[in-house]
């Protein structure tokens, strides 16, 4: 299983982060109470969700709009395209990631 061990400082706040781990686009979003990551790709066409705008929870894709629930990884745009949420643990200033 891939993981990815961040300090939570290099992770700015309310603003989405692309990192990369073996070739695995990660996006990661901190909020004042969590931690969020999804892989980094829109699923309707592909474009990367790091480039989106941050917004009230609400993270939007640049490509074409789609819109996303930070907290649930829902779509809010069209709800069967939603993200599948990557496992996030925060203890003290480490996070870390891990997926399948």
């Amino acid at each position: 299983m891939p993981k990815i061990d961040l300090k939570l400082d290099d992770i700015p706040l309310n603003s989405p982060l692309r990192i990369e781990s073996n070739g695995s686009p990660i996006v990661i979003i901190r909020t004042n109470g969590a931690i969020h990551a999804f892989t980094d790709r829109c699923p309707h066409a592909h474009w990367p969700l790091s480039e989106g705008e941050l917004k009230d929870g609400v993270l939007q894709c640049i490509g074409h709009g789609w819109e996303f629930d930070i907290e649930t990884g829902r779509c809010l745009t069209v709800p069967v395209c939603s993200l599948e949420p990557l496992s996030t643990i925060v203890d003290s200033n480490k996070v870390c990631i891990e997926w399948d």
